[in-house]
């Protein structure tokens, strides 16, 4: 092994040296690594000359397929490589992630420490040291080691780089850019490769670039910038931001996270939030891998992002990540955000063509997203600026979508072109997509399916289906030409001062903005904030809500793919309305858990413990309150016992409340409260929190249960662990034979309902005829025509005819047990006369009713006045369905009008859904 090892590593040291760092590098070998020395002193080291080892998969960069190669890269050319390691214990990463985000499980938005993550998940130190010391035996040299041990950074150039890896760099004419990339993938040792998940670098395909655009076509319609473009007044308005500032919820001890390329000027920030009136900037920069704060050519995008985040949340503090544009700083800048761990929310406007990344990249950007997701962060990305056409593959536009955007564990934000009225106030939205010039130039928002990565589970609803992962997952307004107001001066802009800039690049910060706000809302209202929010997104739109948390864009596209009802991949699930969002957030549906075990004692003593001043075993079968057992304390001269157990109090806990039954005997017939049952709510270290109740043997009355609502005691404990203790004393009297009973104990929390959530309304939008409705008209006519569809062609027609009287109705099936039900549809009520009163004899009804016709409930009327065009309605109709679960129950529409001729009143309905929350 000697001779073998100091052959090897005399290319670089004279052989007295070699000899001596082998000697130690055997040592090392025999005590960290898993491979047997003996593999490597046989296999590995005298054979690598030969190509031998294990090559990692996932280096071809699929944008050079069909590119043939223009003549091999000079070997001085220096590269800066990213050597990622594997995590440890990985699967346990992913059930770990699959748990925080499933509500029915306790480790539902339970996110963990950087310190924690280190602890389970980071390689070793051992695996450091042993890949450490391989590549500075191949001549690498190691510039840093990432704290999480996830990155070795190091410089090289391309001649060792070939010797190290076995390959062969060459350079590719890829527009106007000359590139480099490998032939193959790299070759590693046996030895290291359980440790060793990818090197990023070895190529410079792709080039991270901004996602903002200038203003250059005549705004669609003028706004109150002073250059043009939406201020953050009309911003906040269109988006339903104002309930949320109106109630101080301003992103106030929030911070968000800018993960940047270039700098900006501090004095532009200050020029935008003087004219808007946001107060001074809270912001601090971190200088990744020797970056500076010097605006350049895209100091555009940083100061974009920064302004737009101030609009929607005035007073979170923004932390600039400022890194290096190469594949070492690129990893080097989002794994510091993740390993600070200070902002739970972070903006990124910067991305790439999906297919000029190698697998090998993406992964590697995958291991540190994924870290972030397990701490509660979430990051939101742009989708891109080029439509469909992310990628230009020999010249050819080619459909791709954008990185970091594809990312499963980040949000991808599309793009639409916002249409507002009066002050601000939402009218609607289309899909953002158009060309520039006469030749065809895509702009427009990034949206399409991820060629490496597959859909994650939370990813689901109506057209969610395919396997890949979907871009994007929302949007907000991005056209330029309905763009934001924005003022910059730094980096030599062509237009300096205020000007009009769209791109999804303003809408991911948009989006950061308002989860600031939405987080510091939620704490104050002392529920789980967003955390990684993407599942808690999708629930909002795979799960019925009372408040529709999105604006569904239905008209235009990216130019490929189409806008339309429900998910697409133009605009996703919608653009945000905050206020709505917040609120079912807030209103969650709720289920009861358990936060004691064995609380009826019949599985013995654990986890109790006891303390009998007598001795004596306190859980005993003397006067159960149900089943064979209970809690027997006290009944002997001078008595004190007590029992107690320890329960975790989860984060964010709605309610909590506890129950017990309570026997209180006694021997004498004392008037007198000479004995004492009491109940205690302590801190883990048995510190006073709370005296729940206080009992005397007088109170001897048989078997009697209490309860307790202790939310507002424990409130300050969520997350902690406390004790719950009952305990009984006695008095030295020996004609006093008191003690007490305790049974069926519960200590209940209340947390959000799982489920599986199912649509019951068939046809919902009439497309397919009639079946399964069932109409009744008085004039003979056939309600499901093709005269006013919501969407689609068809829908329900109902009156339009003097003294009319239409019916339609569906019986659906309801679940054998309901967590939560939400019906919504929408309407349009129209009238040709111009009475302000409502006639009694014109309504429009919605009744809930059983198959024989008895009303269960009336959900809604509405009046021939009431005609504002399509509306949508939802109703939670939780507590009317619960008693009828497991029974057919029918959904009734009707709509009755007056004799009067000049009336022509109709009603119509279209996109029927009854969301029901079962097991």
């Amino acid at each position: 092994m000697k001779k073998s090892c100091s052959l090897y590593a005399a290319r670089y040291w004279t052989t007295r040296l070699a000899t001596s760092i082998c000697t130690g590098i055997v040592l090392l070998l025999l005590n960290n690594m898993a491979t047997p020395l003996a593999t490597l002193a046989s296999e590995q080291m005298p054979q690598r000359e030969h190509g031998q080892g294990q090559r990692i998969p996932g280096h071809v960069v699929p944008l050079l397929s069909k590119i043939t190669p223009i003549g091999p890269t000079p070997k001085a050319t220096p590269m800066h490589l990213s050597v990622v390691l594997k995590l440890r214990n990985e699967a346990g990463l992913d059930a770990l992630l699959a748990a925080q985000n499933d509500p029915s499980l306790p480790q539902y938005h339970h996110y963990i420490s950087t310190q924690e993550f280190n602890s389970r998940f980071a390689p070793t130190q051992a695996t450091v040291d042993a890949v450490s010391i391989y590549l500075r035996q191949q001549g690498l040299h190691i510039n840093s080691i990432a704290p999480n041990h996830a990155l070795i950074d190091v410089s090289t150039t391309v001649g060792e780089s070939e010797d190290a890896f076995s390959i062969t760099m060459n350079n590719y004419q890829l527009q106007s850019r000359v590139v480099y990339a490998p032939n193959t993938d790299p070759l590693i040792p046996n030895a290291l490769e359980n440790s060793i998940q990818t090197i990023s670098g070895l190529n410079n395909v792709a080039l991270y670039h901004p996602g903002s655009l200038q203003h250059t076509l005549k705004q669609l319609h003028t706004h109150a910038g002073p250059g043009g473009g939406y201020t953050p007044v009309e911003l906040r308005s269109a988006y339903d931001v104002n309930p949320l500032l109106n109630a101080r919820m301003n992103g106030n001890g929030q911070t968000v996270a800018l993960f940047e390329l270039d700098g900006y000027d501090p004095a532009d920030l200050a020029t935008y939030r003087q004219q808007y009136q946001l107060g001074p900037l809270n912001a601090s920069n971190v200088l990744v891998d020797g970056a500076t704060n010097t605006a350049g050519p895209n100091a555009i995008e940083v100061t974009l992002d920064m302004e737009v985040i101030s609009a929607m949340a005035p007073g979170a503090a923004q932390k600039v990540y400022i890194g290096p544009n190469n594949a070492s700083g690129i990893n080097d800048t989002y794994n510091r955000i993740v390993t600070d761990n200070v902002a739970k929310v972070i903006s990124v406007s910067w991305g790439e063509c999906e297919l000029a990344s190698s697998p090998a990249r993406l992964n590697a950007l995958n291991t540190i997203i994924k870290q972030g997701a397990a701490q509660g962060q979430t990051f939101f990305a742009a989708s891109g600026d080029m439509g469909a056409y992310d990628c230009i593959d020999n010249g050819i536009q080619s459909l791709a979508v954008d990185s970091i955007a594809s990312n499963p564990a980040v949000v991808s934000v599309g793009g639409t072109t916002l249409y507002t009225g009066p002050k601000g106030t939402y009218d609607r939205e289309t899909a953002w997509g158009s060309t520039l010039g006469s030749i065809f130039h895509p702009v427009g928002s990034g949206g399409g399916k991820s060629a490496h990565f597959l859909r994650p589970a939370f990813q689901s609803g109506t057209n969610l289906t395919d396997q890949q992962r979907l871009v994007p997952d929302v949007s907000a307004n991005a056209n330029p030409a309905s763009g934001y107001s924005i003022y910059l001066t730094a980096g030599k802009p062509k237009k300096s001062g205020w000007q009009v800039v769209g791109g999804t690049s303003a809408a991911a910060p948009l989006w950061a903005g308002i989860a600031a706000d939405l987080n510091q809302a939620l704490l104050a209202a002392h529920a789980a904030p967003l955390g990684h929010a993407l599942p808690a997104l999708y629930r909002l739109y795979n799960t019925p809500q009372v408040y529709p948390p999105y604006h569904d864009i239905v008209t235009g596209s990216n130019l490929y793919y189409q806008a339309g009802p429900d998910y697409d991949l133009a605009t996703g699930m919608g653009t945000p309305d905050a206020w709505n969002i917040l609120r079912d957030l807030q209103n969650a549906p709720s289920l009861p858990t358990h936060l004691l075990r064995n609380g009826g004692f019949e599985d013995g003593q654990a986890p109790w413990q006891e303390h009998s001043g007598g001795g004596f075993k306190i859980i005993n079968n003397a006067n159960p309150h149900t089943g064979k057992y209970a809690a027997y304390l006290c009944s002997y001269v001078n008595c004190h016992d007590r029992i107690s157990q320890l329960a975790v109090i989860p984060a964010f806990t709605k309610k909590v409340t506890l129950s017990y039954w309570v026997y209180i005997g006694r021997g004498n017939t004392s008037t007198g409260c000479q004995n004492n049952f009491q109940v205690f709510l302590r801190t883990a270290k048995g510190e006073p929190i709370s005296q729940v109740q206080k009992l005397c043997n007088t109170d001897a009355d048989g078997w009697m249960q209490y309860t307790f609502d202790v939310t507002s005691t424990l409130e300050k404990y969520v997350g902690q662990t406390i004790q719950l203790a009952f305990e009984a004393s006695g008095t030295s009297s020996p004609r006093s034979n008191f003690f007490a009973d305790v049974d069926d104990v519960n200590l209940q929390g209340l947390a959000v309902a799982p489920g599986i959530t199912s649509q019951l309304i068939q046809n919902t939008s009439f497309e397919a005829g009639r079946a399964p409705w069932q109409e009744s008209s008085k004039g003979g006519y056939e309600l499901i025509n093709t005269v006013i569809p919501h969407t689609g062609q068809s829908s329900a027609y109902l009156c339009g005819y003097p003294n009319c009287a239409d019916t339609i109705a569906q019986t659906v099936n309801i679940p054998a047990s309901i967590h939560n039900a939400v019906l919504s549809y929408w309407i349009y009520i129209g009238r040709a006369d111009s009475t302000i009163a409502c006639a009694a004899t014109f309504h429009s009804a919605l009744r809930l009713r059983t198959p024989q016709g008895a009303t269960i409930a009336d959900i809604q009327t509405l009046c021939d006045t009431s005609a504002p065009g399509w509306t949508l309605y939802s109703f939670d109709l939780t507590s009317a369905l619960t008693p009828f679960a497991g029974q057919p129950v029918q959904i009734n529409f009707e709509a009755v009008g007056s004799r009067n001729a000049r009336a022509n009143f109709f009603v119509v309905l279209d996109d029927m859904t009854l969301y029901v929350t079962h097991d």
